[in-house]
């Protein structure tokens, strides 16, 4: 097997979690049927850019996908993580952008929209179940509420403005 279709399968492993030594990957491969040496081994994860972080509180090895390259970029993910899983209704009340989710999620979205450095976002106040996003300017805020439409799949039909439903 050349380099490549071996690395595929070493990146196939890791992204499959669970490999924490690199005595794991060599018995992983030769369960596949790609005897290799620690060596080799060494060299392709190189190759690859892999690198050893904690996950679930142990030493494993992360793909560069795995790792975050900024806190704005984990924090980005961490939204389009909880707008995947909460209710979100977006009212547009000029500078501010309000936002209506779930009950004690309010301060989850504000605190990753603030990490998120957008530059729509002058800043958030969070309550209990809604966000108000302060917006720099009208074109501001609409930019920011078609990349949170974007991010929850909603049409700009379940967006209002100025008034609640």
């Amino acid at each position: 097997m050349n380099s490549d279709g071996r690395r595929d399968i070493v990146r196939r492993l890791i992204a499959g979690g669970g490999m924490h030594t690199q005595a794991d990957l060599v018995a992983n491969l030769a369960n596949e049927g790609v005897e290799v040496t620690q060596a080799t081994i060494s060299r392709d994860l190189a190759a690859l850019g892999v690198v050893r972080g904690l996950r679930g509180g142990r030493m494993t090895y992360l793909l560069p996908d795995d790792i975050a390259e900024t806190p704005a970029a984990a924090a980005q993910a961490r939204l389009r993580r909880l707008l995947s899983d909460l209710p979100l209704e977006i009212v547009a009340v000029p500078p501010l952008l309000v936002l209506h989710t779930a009950p004690g999620s309010a301060n989850a979205i504000a605190s990753a929209l603030d990490l998120s450095r957008w530059t729509e976002v002058a800043g958030t106040v969070a309550g209990d179940d809604t966000i108000f996003v302060a917006c720099s300017d009208s074109k501001a805020l609409e930019r920011l509420q078609a990349r949170l439409e974007s991010m929850t799949g909603t049409a700009a039909a379940t967006s209002q403005t100025g008034s609640r439903a």
